[in-house]
This record gives structure tokens, sequence and C-alpha cells, in this order.
């Protein structure tokens, strides 16, 4: 089935339009500010972290959080934790929030997995190292494309990819400017291998 819009009149639009259109727009990522910084960034404090002003695209649906946020933390009486600080659109409450992952108190404690399903989606803007005493310690992870990343357009690396490959084409262009002239003539019966474009192949039956 076919679809269009956005349209003003007798047509009706919900979510499922415009999470179709940014979906297809942009990837998950959170935004950059004015000076070209990742915003949502996350801080340690003393018992918790802070998460700074911002706004993400979370799988085409938006978040923004329009003032510092505090966020409690709880250490293991005994053991590190590492925990991390996520976005997680959750479709069966129609939210995005900021929200703990909890990890597994451990002598080797590893980050949480993050939950990409269906319902629920998260995206990590920071790991904290929670040890049983002492200072938190925060990994930013807003800058990773597999955790995290900037809102960009999709099929952003499929136009870079075409731009290097014209580039490449170009300077071999060009090198055989410099070595043969404008084209290079080939006079045989087989195709010639690793031929620059734009070349002659005069083929010999």
């Amino acid at each position: 089935m076919e679809n269009s819009g956005f349209f003003n009149g007798d047509e009706e639009y919900g979510q499922d339009e415009f999470n179709r259109y940014f979906r297809n727009l942009f990837q998950n990522g959170v935004s950059l500010d004015d000076g070209g910084a990742l915003t949502l960034k996350v801080t340690a404090g003393e018992n918790g972290v802070t998460l700074s002003k911002g706004f993400a695209i979370v799988e085409g649906f938006f978040y923004y959080n329009d003032a510092d946020k505090a966020v409690a933390l709880q250490r293991d009486p005994y053991l590190p934790r590492v925990d991390r600080v996520v976005l997680r659109l959750d479709l069966a409450a129609h939210t995005v929030r900021c929200k703990i992952l909890e990890g597994t108190a451990s002598s080797t404690p590893a980050a949480p997995v993050l939950t990409r399903d269906e319902l629920v989606y998260e995206i990590s803007l920071a790991s904290v190292y929670i040890p049983a005493e002492g200072d938190m310690v925060v990994t930013d992870e807003r800058a990773d494309t597999k955790l995290c990343g900037a809102i960009r357009p999709k099929n952003l690396t499929e136009y870079q990819d075409m731009v290097t490959e014209f580039q490449r084409r170009y300077e071999a262009w060009f090198v055989m400017q410099q070595s043969v002239g404008w084209r290079k003539t080939y006079i045989q019966s087989l195709e010639p291998e690793e031929h620059v474009e734009g070349s002659i192949w005069l083929r010999i039956r």
C-alpha cells in the first residue's frame, strides 16, 4: 500500500506517520549544541550523576531535557558495579526517558547489555563505575555509534563512500594525465586490467 504526507485538509496524521518520517531521515543519537559539542552529558557527583540539557532521537521518537537532571545511584556495600545511563524508548508506555540500567556487583564488573527489541530500545549516554566506597567514574559513551552517536542523516555513510569513490577515480584520472596525456589507449584483444576510467580500448578480434 502506498502512503504519502503531510498535507492540509482531510488527512489525519498520528504517531505512526511522524515516527516513520523521522526514523527514515535520522540515525539514533543526541544533538549537538551551538559549539558543536554533544548534548546530554553525564557527570559524576558524590551520590549519583547529573544529566545536562539536550535533545535526542531514539528510533524516530524525540527526547528533550530542558534543565540539569540529578539521578541518584545506589552503591553495593561490598563490591563495585557498572551501571549505564540510558535513554529508553518504551513503546508500551509511550515514553522516552532517562533511566539507570543497573549492572551486577562483582570484583570484575561489566556494563549491562542494552535492550533493543520490538517494545524497548535503549541508547547509552554513559557507563558509570560505582565502587563500594570512593568516587564514581563516568565513561562517556555518546560518541560511540554502536551505543549512541550523534543525530545524523541516514545514508550518510553511503554518501561518504560515494564521494570517496569519485575522489579515487579523479585522482587515478589525474595521474594518467601527467603520465600519458588526456586518455590512454589500449590496442589488444582482452579488456585491460586495472585501467583508468576514461581510457580507450581498441579491441583486436
